[in-house]
Protein backbone atom coordinates (compact mmCIF):
# COMPACT_ATOMS: atom_id res chain seq x y z
CA UNK A 1 0.00 0.00 0.00
CA UNK A 2 2.80 2.36 0.87
CA UNK A 3 4.54 1.30 -2.36
CA UNK A 4 1.54 2.42 -4.48
CA UNK A 5 1.46 5.81 -2.75
CA UNK A 6 5.16 6.26 -3.43
CA UNK A 7 4.66 5.51 -7.17
CA UNK A 8 1.70 7.94 -7.41
CA UNK A 9 3.67 10.62 -5.59
CA UNK A 10 6.64 10.16 -8.02
CA UNK A 11 4.48 10.60 -11.20
CA UNK A 12 2.78 13.79 -10.06
CA UNK A 13 4.40 17.22 -10.60
CA UNK A 14 3.45 20.87 -10.69
CA UNK A 15 2.66 20.58 -14.39
CA UNK A 16 -0.29 18.30 -13.63
CA UNK A 17 -1.81 20.70 -11.11
CA UNK A 18 -4.96 22.31 -12.46
CA UNK A 19 -4.65 26.10 -12.61
CA UNK A 20 -8.02 27.88 -12.62
CA UNK A 21 -6.55 31.40 -12.71
CA UNK A 22 -7.91 34.11 -15.02
CA UNK A 23 -5.50 36.17 -17.14
CA UNK A 24 -4.59 39.58 -15.88
CA UNK A 25 -6.91 42.27 -17.16
CA UNK A 26 -5.40 44.81 -19.66
CA UNK A 27 -4.60 48.11 -18.08
CA UNK A 28 -6.25 51.36 -19.12
CA UNK A 29 -3.05 52.61 -20.76
CA UNK A 30 -2.73 49.45 -22.81
CA UNK A 31 -6.29 49.78 -24.03
CA UNK A 32 -5.60 53.37 -25.07
CA UNK A 33 -2.54 52.31 -27.08
CA UNK A 34 -4.54 49.61 -28.85
CA UNK A 35 -7.35 52.02 -29.75
CA UNK A 36 -4.82 54.57 -31.00
CA UNK A 37 -3.20 51.92 -33.23
CA UNK A 38 -6.57 51.02 -34.78
CA UNK A 39 -7.34 54.70 -35.31
CA UNK A 40 -4.02 55.18 -37.14
CA UNK A 41 -4.69 52.19 -39.40
CA UNK A 42 -8.18 53.48 -40.20
CA UNK A 43 -6.89 56.98 -40.94
CA UNK A 44 -4.18 55.60 -43.26
CA UNK A 45 -6.69 53.48 -45.14
CA UNK A 46 -9.01 56.46 -45.51
CA UNK A 47 -6.17 58.66 -46.76
CA UNK A 48 -5.16 56.08 -49.38
CA UNK A 49 -8.75 55.75 -50.55
CA UNK A 50 -9.17 59.52 -50.78
CA UNK A 51 -5.92 59.88 -52.73
CA UNK A 52 -6.95 57.17 -55.19
CA UNK A 53 -10.30 58.83 -55.72
CA UNK A 54 -8.63 62.20 -56.24
CA UNK A 55 -6.26 60.81 -58.87
CA UNK A 56 -9.13 59.13 -60.68
CA UNK A 57 -11.17 62.36 -60.59
CA UNK A 58 -8.31 64.42 -61.99
CA UNK A 59 -7.57 61.94 -64.79
CA UNK A 60 -11.23 61.62 -65.67
CA UNK A 61 -11.71 65.39 -65.71
CA UNK A 62 -8.56 65.83 -67.81
CA UNK A 63 -9.82 63.38 -70.40
CA UNK A 64 -13.46 64.48 -70.48
CA UNK A 65 -13.53 68.15 -69.47
CA UNK A 66 -10.15 69.79 -69.92
CA UNK A 67 -11.59 73.28 -69.69
CA UNK A 68 -12.79 72.63 -66.14
CA UNK A 69 -9.37 71.64 -64.86
CA UNK A 70 -7.78 74.51 -66.79
CA UNK A 71 -9.99 76.98 -64.93
CA UNK A 72 -9.08 75.36 -61.61
CA UNK A 73 -5.33 75.62 -62.21
CA UNK A 74 -3.72 79.02 -62.51
CA UNK A 75 -2.36 79.26 -66.05
CA UNK A 76 -1.45 82.27 -68.14
CA UNK A 77 -2.31 82.68 -71.83
CA UNK A 78 0.35 81.34 -74.21
CA UNK A 79 2.70 84.22 -74.95
CA UNK A 80 5.69 82.40 -76.45
CA UNK A 81 6.40 79.33 -78.59
CA UNK A 82 9.97 78.03 -78.36
CA UNK A 83 11.05 75.77 -81.25
CA UNK A 84 14.07 73.45 -81.00
CA UNK A 85 14.81 71.55 -84.22
CA UNK A 86 17.62 69.73 -86.00
CA UNK A 87 16.38 70.88 -89.40
CA UNK A 88 15.23 73.98 -91.26
CA UNK A 89 11.74 74.68 -89.89
CA UNK A 90 11.26 78.01 -88.13
CA UNK A 91 9.11 79.31 -85.30
CA UNK A 92 6.85 81.13 -87.75
CA UNK A 93 6.16 77.89 -89.62
CA UNK A 94 5.35 76.08 -86.36
CA UNK A 95 3.08 78.89 -85.13
CA UNK A 96 1.22 78.95 -88.44
CA UNK A 97 0.79 75.16 -88.42
CA UNK A 98 -0.47 75.08 -84.82
CA UNK A 99 -2.83 78.05 -85.29
CA UNK A 100 -3.44 78.50 -81.56
CA UNK A 101 -6.55 80.52 -80.62
CA UNK A 102 -5.89 83.90 -79.09
CA UNK A 103 -5.74 84.09 -75.29
CA UNK A 104 -5.67 80.30 -74.98
CA UNK A 105 -3.93 79.03 -71.84
CA UNK A 106 -1.30 76.33 -71.49
CA UNK A 107 -3.62 74.01 -69.56
CA UNK A 108 -6.29 74.32 -72.23
CA UNK A 109 -3.98 73.06 -75.00
CA UNK A 110 -4.56 69.58 -76.40
CA UNK A 111 -0.93 68.59 -76.96
CA UNK A 112 -1.81 65.37 -78.80
CA UNK A 113 -3.97 67.21 -81.33
CA UNK A 114 -1.30 69.87 -81.82
CA UNK A 115 1.32 67.19 -82.39
CA UNK A 116 -0.85 65.62 -85.09
CA UNK A 117 -1.05 68.99 -86.84
CA UNK A 118 2.73 69.16 -87.03
CA UNK A 119 3.18 65.54 -88.09
CA UNK A 120 0.68 65.96 -90.95
CA UNK A 121 3.28 67.85 -92.98
CA UNK A 122 5.45 64.74 -93.37
CA UNK A 123 8.63 66.76 -92.92
CA UNK A 124 8.67 66.07 -89.18
CA UNK A 125 9.68 62.63 -87.97
CA UNK A 126 9.35 63.22 -84.20
CA UNK A 127 7.54 66.05 -82.39
CA UNK A 128 7.44 66.55 -78.61
CA UNK A 129 5.36 69.37 -77.11
CA UNK A 130 5.72 70.37 -73.45
CA UNK A 131 4.30 73.09 -71.21
CA UNK A 132 6.74 75.47 -69.59
CA UNK A 133 4.74 77.41 -67.00
CA UNK A 134 3.46 79.97 -66.79
CA UNK A 135 3.09 80.93 -70.49
CA UNK A 136 5.52 79.08 -72.81
CA UNK A 137 4.94 76.15 -75.17
CA UNK A 138 8.16 74.27 -76.04
CA UNK A 139 8.23 72.34 -79.34
CA UNK A 140 11.07 69.85 -79.98
CA UNK A 141 11.31 68.64 -83.58
CA UNK A 142 13.30 65.97 -85.37
CA UNK A 143 13.01 66.50 -89.11
CA UNK A 144 13.37 64.19 -92.07
CA UNK A 145 16.12 64.81 -94.61
CA UNK A 146 15.24 64.56 -98.32
CA UNK A 147 17.34 62.23 -100.48
CA UNK A 148 15.47 62.53 -103.79
CA UNK A 149 12.62 64.41 -105.45
CA UNK A 150 9.65 63.45 -107.57
CA UNK A 151 7.18 65.24 -109.79
CA UNK A 152 3.46 64.52 -109.48
CA UNK A 153 0.47 65.74 -111.43
CA UNK A 154 -1.87 68.00 -109.48
CA UNK A 155 -4.77 68.59 -111.81
CA UNK A 156 -3.54 70.36 -114.90
CA UNK A 157 -0.29 71.43 -113.20
CA UNK A 158 2.62 69.48 -111.75
CA UNK A 159 4.38 70.00 -108.47
CA UNK A 160 7.65 68.88 -106.95
CA UNK A 161 7.69 66.69 -103.83
CA UNK A 162 10.53 65.33 -101.72
CA UNK A 163 11.25 61.77 -100.61
CA UNK A 164 13.05 60.89 -97.36
CA UNK A 165 15.14 57.85 -96.49
CA UNK A 166 12.13 56.02 -95.01
CA UNK A 167 10.14 56.58 -98.20
CA UNK A 168 7.86 59.31 -96.80
CA UNK A 169 6.73 61.76 -99.48
CA UNK A 170 6.24 65.38 -98.42
CA UNK A 171 6.17 68.86 -99.89
CA UNK A 172 9.03 70.37 -97.91
CA UNK A 173 9.41 73.85 -96.45
CA UNK A 174 12.31 76.28 -95.91
CA UNK A 175 14.87 74.25 -97.89
CA UNK A 176 17.47 76.16 -99.89
CA UNK A 177 16.98 76.16 -103.64
CA UNK A 178 20.52 74.90 -104.22
CA UNK A 179 19.82 71.85 -102.06
CA UNK A 180 16.59 71.12 -103.92
CA UNK A 181 18.25 71.50 -107.31
CA UNK A 182 21.06 69.13 -106.35
CA UNK A 183 18.76 66.22 -105.48
CA UNK A 184 18.34 63.54 -108.17
CA UNK A 185 14.91 62.68 -109.50
CA UNK A 186 13.26 59.38 -108.67
CA UNK A 187 11.84 57.10 -111.37
CA UNK A 188 10.48 53.58 -111.79
CA UNK A 189 8.06 53.56 -108.83
CA UNK A 190 4.31 53.65 -108.22
CA UNK A 191 2.77 56.37 -106.05
CA UNK A 192 -0.44 55.61 -104.16
CA UNK A 193 -2.77 58.03 -102.42
CA UNK A 194 -3.85 57.65 -98.79
CA UNK A 195 -7.28 58.36 -97.34
CA UNK A 196 -6.15 61.67 -95.80
CA UNK A 197 -4.94 63.07 -99.13
CA UNK A 198 -1.26 62.21 -98.72
CA UNK A 199 0.86 59.49 -100.29
CA UNK A 200 1.99 56.07 -99.12
CA UNK A 201 5.74 55.68 -98.45
CA UNK A 202 7.80 54.52 -101.42
CA UNK A 203 9.38 51.12 -100.80
CA UNK A 204 13.06 50.56 -101.49
CA UNK A 205 14.19 54.04 -100.47
CA UNK A 206 16.64 52.73 -97.87
CA UNK A 207 18.79 51.20 -100.63
CA UNK A 208 18.48 54.37 -102.70
CA UNK A 209 19.49 56.52 -99.73
CA UNK A 210 22.48 54.25 -99.06
CA UNK A 211 23.69 54.57 -102.64
CA UNK A 212 23.18 58.33 -102.79
CA UNK A 213 24.79 59.07 -99.43
CA UNK A 214 27.81 56.89 -100.27
CA UNK A 215 28.24 58.65 -103.62
CA UNK A 216 27.76 62.09 -102.09
CA UNK A 217 30.38 61.49 -99.40
CA UNK A 218 32.91 59.30 -101.24
CA UNK A 219 32.54 60.37 -104.89
CA UNK A 220 30.98 63.84 -105.03
CA UNK A 221 32.41 64.41 -108.53
CA UNK A 222 30.25 61.51 -109.75
CA UNK A 223 27.21 62.36 -107.64
CA UNK A 224 26.98 65.91 -109.05
CA UNK A 225 26.23 64.53 -112.53
CA UNK A 226 23.45 62.12 -111.49
CA UNK A 227 20.04 63.07 -112.82
CA UNK A 228 17.72 60.10 -112.15
CA UNK A 229 17.64 57.00 -109.94
CA UNK A 230 15.24 54.26 -111.06
CA UNK A 231 13.69 51.62 -108.78
CA UNK A 232 12.15 49.69 -111.69
CA UNK A 233 14.56 46.74 -111.32
CA UNK A 234 14.98 46.81 -107.55
CA UNK A 235 12.17 44.44 -106.50
CA UNK A 236 12.91 41.71 -109.07
CA UNK A 237 16.65 41.99 -109.74
CA UNK A 238 17.88 43.94 -106.68
CA UNK A 239 19.40 46.56 -108.98
CA UNK A 240 19.33 50.35 -109.05
CA UNK A 241 19.74 52.19 -112.35
CA UNK A 242 21.26 55.68 -112.40
CA UNK A 243 21.21 58.12 -115.30
CA UNK A 244 23.93 60.77 -115.29
CA UNK A 245 24.69 63.67 -117.59
CA UNK A 246 27.32 61.70 -119.52
CA UNK A 247 26.19 58.08 -119.06
CA UNK A 248 22.56 57.16 -119.81
CA UNK A 249 22.65 53.93 -117.77
CA UNK A 250 24.70 52.90 -114.74
CA UNK A 251 23.53 49.70 -113.05
CA UNK A 252 24.32 49.14 -109.36
CA UNK A 253 23.68 45.96 -107.39
CA UNK A 254 21.78 46.46 -104.13
CA UNK A 255 23.36 43.21 -102.86
CA UNK A 256 26.94 44.45 -103.14
CA UNK A 257 28.94 47.19 -101.45
CA UNK A 258 28.24 50.52 -103.11
CA UNK A 259 31.69 51.91 -102.33
CA UNK A 260 33.40 49.17 -104.34
CA UNK A 261 31.04 49.69 -107.26
CA UNK A 262 31.65 53.44 -107.21
CA UNK A 263 35.40 52.81 -107.27
CA UNK A 264 34.97 50.59 -110.34
CA UNK A 265 32.85 53.22 -112.06
CA UNK A 266 35.37 55.96 -111.33
CA UNK A 267 38.20 53.85 -112.72
CA UNK A 268 36.30 53.00 -115.91
CA UNK A 269 35.42 56.64 -116.57
CA UNK A 270 39.06 57.70 -116.12
CA UNK A 271 40.32 54.87 -118.34
CA UNK A 272 37.99 55.76 -121.20
CA UNK A 273 38.95 59.44 -120.98
CA UNK A 274 42.64 58.56 -121.14
CA UNK A 275 42.40 56.10 -124.02
CA UNK A 276 39.68 57.65 -126.18
CA UNK A 277 39.61 61.14 -127.58
CA UNK A 278 35.83 61.39 -127.35
CA UNK A 279 34.59 58.76 -124.89
CA UNK A 280 30.85 58.16 -124.95
CA UNK A 281 29.87 55.54 -122.41
CA UNK A 282 26.38 54.35 -123.16
CA UNK A 283 26.00 51.81 -120.34
CA UNK A 284 28.05 50.49 -117.41
CA UNK A 285 26.80 47.41 -115.55
CA UNK A 286 28.38 47.13 -112.08
CA UNK A 287 25.97 44.46 -110.83
CA UNK A 288 28.03 41.48 -112.08
CA UNK A 289 30.97 41.75 -109.70
CA UNK A 290 34.50 41.99 -111.17
CA UNK A 291 33.15 41.56 -114.71
CA UNK A 292 31.83 44.96 -115.77
CA UNK A 293 30.13 45.05 -119.19
CA UNK A 294 30.60 48.44 -120.83
CA UNK A 295 28.69 49.69 -123.86
CA UNK A 296 30.06 52.57 -125.94
CA UNK A 297 28.12 54.84 -128.22
CA UNK A 298 30.74 54.74 -131.00
CA UNK A 299 30.83 52.14 -133.72
CA UNK A 300 33.79 49.75 -134.04
CA UNK A 301 35.15 51.79 -136.99
CA UNK A 302 35.05 54.98 -134.98
CA UNK A 303 36.82 53.25 -132.10
CA UNK A 304 39.48 51.92 -134.44
CA UNK A 305 40.14 55.40 -135.82
CA UNK A 306 40.44 56.82 -132.31
CA UNK A 307 42.69 53.98 -131.23
CA UNK A 308 45.14 54.74 -134.10
CA UNK A 309 45.32 58.38 -133.10
CA UNK A 310 45.60 57.83 -129.35
CA UNK A 311 48.38 55.96 -127.55
CA UNK A 312 48.28 53.58 -125.79
CA UNK A 313 45.69 51.46 -127.56
CA UNK A 314 42.20 51.23 -126.09
CA UNK A 315 42.49 48.53 -123.43
CA UNK A 316 41.41 48.76 -119.82
CA UNK A 317 40.25 46.46 -117.05
CA UNK A 318 37.26 46.81 -114.76
CA UNK A 319 39.65 47.10 -111.81
CA UNK A 320 43.13 48.65 -111.63
CA UNK A 321 46.26 46.56 -111.96
CA UNK A 322 49.13 46.55 -109.50
CA UNK A 323 51.03 49.10 -111.63
CA UNK A 324 48.13 51.53 -111.63
CA UNK A 325 46.48 51.48 -108.19
CA UNK A 326 42.86 52.49 -107.90
CA UNK A 327 42.44 56.12 -107.03
CA UNK A 328 40.88 56.78 -103.67
CA UNK A 329 37.41 58.22 -103.94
Amino acid sequence: MSEEKDNERSTRSWRTIRQDVTSRAMSRRGRQRQVLAWVKIGALAGLLGLSSWGIYAVVHTWESDRAAIASAVKSEPVREIVVLTDGVLTRDWVAKSLALPQRTTLMALDLSALREKLMASGQINVAVLTRNFPDTLVVNLQERTPVARIQVADGAATRQLLVAKDGVVYEGANYEKTLMAGLPWLAGFSLRRTTNGGYEPISGMEQVADLLSTAQLQAPHLYRDWLFVSLARLAEHRELVVKSQDIPEIVFSAREDFFRQLAQLDYIIDATKQQLAQPQLQSVNLALGPQVPVKLAQTPDDLAKQARNVAPAFNFQSSPSSRNPKRDL
